[in-house]
């Protein structure tokens, strides 16, 4: 992971991106040291996500403190994990997301996996400062935010992050179910069958002397939205450089977007994803995620 970090802070890659709820704080802190040692912590954008059963300021308040303690400065832009549970209203969590930014925890806000509706909702509710991301799960095999929340979004000039932009890994290749995230999680099963599409995107890599990641990621580039690269190695740092070179010429973006359709034959309906957590009470969620599971 050191080598990593160290590869992207060498090619100027300073936008970094986790969560209290990875590895139940773990990933902030490796993230943290690592920054400062290569000495990079300063330079950085860092960008956390606060976990969606937090609903009180005092419980903002410690998650906050606690996720600069383990970064070893606070964050840069703060997102709201999953849209708060019932009965919670999305203009509560807001206000207090805008809080955190009086009290000097965190300089920017921002929301994950919203909905349009409640992203919308999130927008009208800020009284002084800007919803500038919503960070939901968009790939070439989960596309259900192209039939509105992308419009809504660019309307409200709030930028979109993709998280899983490789589908688990399948976009790169990599179809062997071995982690148990994997297991539950339908768009990697979808995508494991998609052999045409998978197919054809291994022969185009073949032409471009490219990989089959930077090419997925380059067409959530050209779509509009960026990418949340998971990075284990330097050889992940560099599929994403070339991601956004390859995102800049015409004719791989115009046989991307060939090869997967427009938008027209994107699945309808409403973004869901994480949804089901609004029916389980703060207490509960908190359980769940940090005892039974510890952390995503």
């Amino acid at each position: 992971m050191e080598e990593a970090v160290a590869r992207a802070v060498e090619a100027g890659l300073l936008f970094f991106d986790t969560a209290e709820l990875y590895g139940a704080g773990a990933s902030e802190r490796l993230l943290g040291g690592i920054l400062s040692r290569l000495g990079a912590l300063g330079d950085a954008f860092i960008v956390t996500k606060l976990a969606g059963y937090r609903v009180t300021w005092n419980g903002f308040r410690k998650a906050l403190e606690a996720s600069a303690r383990r970064l070893g400065r606070k964050p840069d832009l703060v997102l709201y994990h999953w849209p708060p549970p019932y009965p919670f209203s999305v203009c509560h969590v807001t206000r207090l997301l805008e809080r955190a930014v009086d009290s000097g925890l965190v300089s920017y806000i921002g929301v994950s996996n919203f909905n349009a509706g409640e992203l919308e909702r999130a927008v009208e509710c800020t009284r002084r400062y800007e919803i500038l991301v919503d960070q939901v799960q968009y790939n070439m095999f989960f596309r259900v935010v192209e039939h509105r929340l992308m419009r809504v979004a660019s309307r409200l000039h709030v930028s979109l992050m993709a998280w899983s932009p490789l589908a688990k890994g399948v976009l790169a290749g990599k179809t062997v179910l071995d982690a148990p995230a994997k297991l539950l999680d339908p768009v990697f099963h979808r995508a494991r069958r998609a052999g045409s599409l998978l197919s054809e995107l291994a022969r185009m890599a073949g032409r471009y002397n490219s990989s089959m990641a930077s090419l997925a990621l380059s067409w959530i580039i050209a779509r509009g939205a960026i990418p949340v690269v998971g990075v284990s190695s330097p050889s992940h740092v560099d599929d994403a450089l070339r991601a956004l070179r390859l995102a800049g010429e015409e004719g791989v973006v115009r046989e991307l977007m060939a090869l997967t359709g427009d938008a027209s034959v994107v699945e309808e309906g409403c973004y869901r994803v994480l949804h089901w957590n609004r029916l389980i009470p703060p207490p509960l969620q908190l359980v769940l995620y940090r005892v039974v599971l510890g952390g995503i």
